[in-house]
This record gives structure tokens, sequence and C-alpha cells, in this order.
């Protein structure tokens, strides 16, 4: 290379390559953890669904109970009819025969609304295990590709940071602690290119005297921003 401009232009390439490698590796577990909740949402979802079959069947079995002894308390008040001592008496017992009608038609169609809601939950359950079975075999079909690209990126990576230690060894020293200085601060984001006599980064017009000095390939930093200056690499003239 002809002079620091031109080192610091490949610099520049190699670290945000280096960036770009690596923010591509730090979606990895983010991608798995996505594919990981959308496994556990839809085993939670069974998992709701099975326990409220469950439920259903208590409450069904609860109001069976209930409805059992119901019925036995309307039987006995009827057998009391037979032996009511006043009219007051008798009054009352057919009041209570009649609560206990109402309250075992009340019991008897909770316990078929619950037979049914269960039932339609149970014939939700294969789908839920479908739902299952499929975003398990999404998360199985991304850690397959995952392991492959995980491991192609991290060679990449591997090979922009060798390349990227092999030029920043080109560095003049007396311009070694400016660059550490701007890398240190800003990262990949240090150097930026002139276009159209401006800093591609903030856009600021650079002096005269910076856009000779780079044109000559030498050391200029963006009085606005900080940023290490590099002149654009000139397009290879063909020979016609």
């Amino acid at each position: 290379m002809s002079g620091p401009a031109a080192t610091f232009r490949e610099i520049h390439r190699l670290r945000r390559l280096a960036r770009d490698l690596q923010e591509q590796l730090d979606r990895v577990p983010r991608q798995r953890k996505v594919y990981q909740a959308k496994v556990s949402r839809q085993e939670d979802r069974q998992r709701e669904c099975q326990e409220a079959i469950k439920r259903l069947k208590v409450t069904a079995h609860e109001k069976e109970v209930a409805l059992k002894a119901t019925h036995a308390q309307a039987a006995n008040h009827r057998r009391q009819l037979e032996t009511a001592g006043s009219k007051k008496e008798y009054d009352a017992l057919q009041l209570e025969i009649q609560r206990a009608q109402e309250a075992c038609a009340r019991l008897e169609d909770e316990i078929l609304n619950a037979m049914a809601e269960g039932e339609d939950r149970a014939a939700q359950l294969p789908e839920l295990e479908k739902a299952i079975q499929e975003a398990r075999d999404e998360a199985a079909r991304f850690e397959a590709d995952a392991a492959r690209r995980q491991a192609d990126l991290e060679e990449q990576l591997g090979e922009a940071l060798r390349q990227l230690k092999q030029v920043e060894a080109s560095v003049p020293a007396n311009l070694l602690s400016l660059y550490n200085r701007a890398v240190a601060s800003m990262g990949a984001d240090a150097l930026a290119a002139m276009r159209d006599r401006t800093c591609s980064a903030c856009h600021t017009e650079i002096t005269a005297q910076n856009y000779n000095d780079l044109q000559q390939e030498l050391f200029v930093s963006c009085k606005s921003c900080g940023r290490i200056l590099y002149p654009p690499e000139q397009p290879a003239v063909t020979n016609p």
C-alpha cells in the first residue's frame, strides 16, 4: 500500500466486515430463543388445554355428586309429605321439593355444559400436538442450519481479524496512538471515506488542504467528527 490513507481504507473495510460478522453471530442466540419460545408457547397451550379438561372433569363429577344428593333430598321431602301434620308443614315441604327440582335442573345443565366443553377441548388436543411438533421441527431445522452457519461465520470472522491484525501492523508508528484512540472511541466507525470533498460519516466539507493531503494518501482526520479519512478507491483503468 502506498500510504496511510490506503491502509486506513483497508482497515475500515475489514473492521466493518468483522463487525457485521460479529453481529450475525450475536443474532444466532437471539434467533434460537425465538424458536425455543415458540415451542414453549405451543407446549403451554397444550398443557393449559389438558389442565382445563381435568378441571372440567372434576367439576362435572362434583356436580354429579351434588345432583345425586339433591335428588335424595327431594325424595326425602316427598316421603315427609305423607306424614305432614299441618298445611303449613305440607306447603313448606312442597316448596323445598320445588327448590330441589330447580337445583337438579340447574346441576344437570351445568354437568352437560362441562362435559360438552371438555369434549370440545379434547378435540383440540390433536391439533395442539401437531402445532408442537411443527414448532419443534422448525427449531430443529434452525439448529441444524445455525450450527453450520455459526461455524462458517466464526471462520470468516477469524480470517477477517487475522487480516486486520496484519494491516494494522502497517500503520505508521507516529499515527498509531491517534488510530488507537479513534478506534477505542468509535470502533469500526472510527474511519470514513471522503466523498465529493466531504466526510461520508458527518457530511462536513473538508478544507482544500485536507483534500490535497488525501489525494497524496497522507493522514487526515475530519475536523468535525474526528474520524480518520481516506480517499475513495479509484476505479481501475482498462486499456481500450
